[in-house]
């Protein structure tokens, strides 16, 4: 039975240490392709969800934007008719006339606070008649201009470096957003409805 024994101790063979590296070396590199293809998926899904929300916040600003300048009767910021305008670069903000707000003098104002876009509507009036909403370019009896007074603020867009309005007929929108590593460039014209010539 010792012999038997013996043998039988002798005939089953353990593994070598070449085998043991060999598994865990492939081992390790299934690893690490499986783990470089999940980090390489979720960056090309933080690209595509933050391309997806400066597209989003693009859209909102145009959309609203666009429909509130095709009703305004009057653009109160002095745009220059093109970009390339020497000494008279495009406006970082705008302001004009609320048309949804007729017959009251109310107006709109868009404008660039560090990355936010916000929208104020305001109005203006004298001190001697504060319930009396005058144009922005109304003088006093004393040629004073009058005081502003801000209704509301909000924010209307996120992610914008930049936003450039001009064009004299055509009022053209430039907007620069930027999220993380993800840039885009937007640009839209909007013709005025109500304040044609």
């Amino acid at each position: 039975m010792t012999k038997l024994l013996k043998k039988l101790i002798r005939s089953k063979a353990g593994f070598t240490l070449t085998e043991i590296v060999s598994v865990l070396t492939i081992s390790v590199a299934v690893m690490i392709m499986v783990y470089n293809i999940f980090i390489v998926s979720q960056r090309v899904f933080m690209a595509g969800d933050n391309f997806l929300e400066i597209s989003q916040n693009a859209r909102i600003l145009l959309d609203r934007l666009s429909r509130e300048l095709r009703q305004t009767p009057e653009i109160a910021t002095d745009l220059p008719p093109d970009k390339n305008q020497v000494g008279w670069p495009p406006a970082a903000e705008i302001m004009f006339q609320d048309g949804h707000d007729q017959p009251e003098i109310v107006y709109l104002r868009y404008y660039l606070d560090q990355s936010a876009v916000y929208r104020q509507r305001l109005y203006y009036y004298f001190n001697e008649e504060p319930g009396t909403k005058v144009k922005w370019n109304a003088v006093d009896s004393f040629g004073q201009p009058p005081e502003q007074s801000v209704i509301e603020q909000k924010i209307i867009a996120e992610y914008v470096e930049q936003i450039r309005f001009y064009g004299a007929d055509l009022t053209t929108i430039e907007i620069n957003l930027k999220k993380n590593n993800n840039a885009s460039h937007f640009l839209t014209s909007i013709w005025g409805r109500n304040t044609r010539n």
